[in-house]
């Protein structure tokens, strides 16, 4: 879901990223602000509520995760809460904990639109909180109350990537496997998602339709995340590696190695000192050296510090290697110290859909030969 989202910034050591649904609402809500209540202003109002309902969750969530030692570095905001990264939801837990964890979420949201209530009826008895619609922009006062309540209620629904479908996707992942367990929770969730989009239909309500689909696009990406990891577990480096590349020696000028690398797919090249590997560098790098300080050598602007895999190692430490390193954009594959393959973020998942194929049509094949012996 990174690639679907705008970053906020780091804030205490967490990323914090808006998802495009996020982004998206914000002009449908002033649009939908304008048509009933002529106030476009209210529409954005109204939009920041959500987002301040989100971050009440995730303050709950996040005072749990600190007393519980569990560390978070990056988070995606929906409309329907936050998403941390699949391997950091896969982190195991207790059953108690993952209770406590659950719980954190909605019960912020509880307190704090209990809390706002409690303020506003002792300021004045003339606001009807039970007036439909709960959740507008022509009262943004009741909207604020009840956009906290109706979010820690929807959180208690079992659906991934909401509290309760965490809680019971952990249940299903310890009793019938990872793999498996997943598949069942994303089935639940997909279930629960498609019950909300025929609830906001047959309402006209749009609230319930955001919501499952919100919903939908986080239990696929969270099954599609966690099935690429299942595989991975029993995959090695050399299975997936491109053996076709092109390398930069570190005793080329940088005019010739922009000169070659125009020539290649490859946005990072690793630097080799005769059969041996010192370095990568990227093409962006590349450039901007050429342009600020002339026409030096390709060793000068190298990254020397290069992270490296073995080509029988499995790939799963390779691809949390890739993903969560920063800057790294490239992997060299060694083998007997010398440079045979490199792998890049953008040809893991390309490389394990076709490794997934070869391997079931080899099944296919290897179970009609027994079938004919």
């Amino acid at each position: 879901m990174r690639g679907w989202s705008l970053s906020l910034g780091r804030y205490f050591g967490v990323e914090l990223r808006l998802h495009s649904l996020f982004v998206l609402l914000l002009p449908a809500v002033i649009m939908l602000s304008s048509v009933i209540s002529n106030a476009p202003f209210r529409g954005v109002g109204l939009w920041l509520l959500l987002l301040l309902a989100v971050v009440v969750r995730e303050v709950g969530r996040g005072l749990v995760n600190a007393t519980m030692g569990i560390p978070v570095t990056r988070l995606v905001l929906l409309p329907t809460g936050a998403v941390p990264p699949a391997d950091e939801t896969a982190s195991p837990l207790s059953p108690l904990g993952e209770r406590f964890l659950a719980m954190a979420g909605p019960l912020a949201n509880f307190a704090v639109g209990i809390t706002m209530a409690l303020l506003m009826y002792t300021a004045t008895s003339r606001v009807n909180l039970f007036e439909r619609p709960w959740f507008g922009p022509l009262h943004l006062l009741r909207s604020a109350i009840w956009a906290q309540v109706l979010l820690g209620g929807l959180n208690l629904l079992p659906a991934f990537p909401l509290d309760a479908g965490l809680m019971l996707r952990g249940q299903l992942r310890r009793f019938r496997g990872q793999a498996v367990g997943t598949r069942a929770a994303a089935g639940i969730s997909q279930g629960v998602a498609t019950v909300l989009v025929l609830l906001g239909a047959a309402t006209l309500n749009a609230w319930p339709v955001l919501m499952g689909v919100c919903i939908l696009l986080s239990s696929r990406s969270e099954s599609v995340s966690t099935m690429a990891t299942s595989a991975a577990e029993t995959v090695t480096v050399a299975e997936v590696m491109l053996t076709e590349f092109t390398t930069l020696a570190a005793s080329e000028t940088l005019e010739e190695a922009l000169h070659r690398s125009v020539q290649s797919l490859q946005n990072v090249f690793p630097v080799v000192r005769g059969s041996v590997m010192v370095g990568v560098i990227s093409r962006e790098t590349l450039s901007q050296a050429l342009r600020t300080g002339g026409n030096g050598y390709v060793q000068s602007a190298m990254t020397r510090t290069v992270d490296t895999v073995e080509s029988d190692e499995l790939l799963l430490p390779a691809l949390r290697r890739v993903q969560h390193t920063p800057g790294t954009q490239l992997l060299p594959v060694m083998r007997h110290g010398g440079i045979v393959g490199i792998v890049t973020p953008g040809n893991l998942s390309q490389s394990m859909a076709l490794l997934g194929r070869a391997r079931r049509a080899r099944n296919v094949s290897t179970a009609r030969a027994d079938r004919n012996g």
